[in-house]
């Protein structure tokens, strides 16, 4: 096209309209809005907690339990949904979703893991996986409101994750307390990390399971069990496959 058709082809002008921002209930067309409709929000949530005795104290600052952070999810129009839980050497693993209830739309998405710490690693395999889609569920919320729960004038760390850090320490045992009794031998560990290695396992997660730092840590006494372990996963990775294939 020449300059001539250029000069004379009419050009629209589309006005620019500010985008609304919509958080579940929560909507605004501009920042100032967004945060006066969150800080509302904040404040009938502190009232909440506060009365019903929704967070605990940890090193002298007040945590929120996913009860509240739930509350706050429910009052934005969101709740959270199961993705998945799966369990390796006792660890479970679990993902979850926050979901708007009007349309479905996936605000968040975390996962978290429960069992390889003291005092969870001795407890039922099902309370270890209610812990796990607890403290996912806690972190989905952080990811997406913990502005708001500052605003609440609460800390944004979900409890049940700073309850998890704590207990984490001191989860293994001592390696020169584990090396008193007799070991495996060589030959020994790389039949378990040949195992490990076939069952697509993790051998860090495996020895934490068997509350060791190392497979040459291994007590002799406890072969047998580590064996069966890894070929009880190998026998369930099996039947996963075959089902797969049916």
């Amino acid at each position: 096209m020449d300059r001539k058709g250029l000069a004379s082809k009419e050009i629209a002008v589309v006005p620019i309209v500010a985008g609304t921002v919509s958080l579940g209930t929560l909507q605004a067309t501009n920042p100032k809005a967004l945060v006066e409709g969150a800080a509302a929000i904040a404040g009938v949530l502190a009232e909440v907690i506060r009365s019903q005795k929704l967070s605990v104290a940890i090193q002298g600052k007040q945590y929120v339990r996913v009860e509240g952070w739930t509350t706050l999810a429910v009052m934005l129009g969101v709740v959270a949904r199961e993705v998945e839980t799966h369990e390796e050497f006792g660890v479970y693993t679990a993902i979850v979703e926050l979901v708007r209830m009007s349309d479905g739309a996936v605000i968040s998405r975390a996962s978290a893991e429960c069992g390889e710490e003291s005092p969870w690693c001795d407890r039922p395999r099902f309370a270890r996986r209610s812990m796990a889609q607890t403290r996912s569920v806690g972190k989905a919320c952080r990811l997406a409101f913990s502005w708001i729960m500052a605003l609440s004038g609460y800390e944004t760390c979900p409890a049940e994750e700073m309850e998890s850090a704590a207990n984490a320490t001191g989860s293994v045992p001592d390696a020169k307390s584990s090396v008193l009794a007799e070991v495996i031998s060589p030959e020994r560990a790389a039949e378990l990390r040949r195992l490990i290695a076939e069952t697509g396992a993790s051998e860090s997660r495996f020895c934490a399971y068997l509350k060791i730092r190392d497979l040459a840590e291994l007590p002799a006494s406890r072969f047998e069990a580590a064996l069966a372990a890894l070929n009880r996963k190998r026998g369930g990775n099996n039947h996963t496959d075959q089902g797969g294939q049916s």
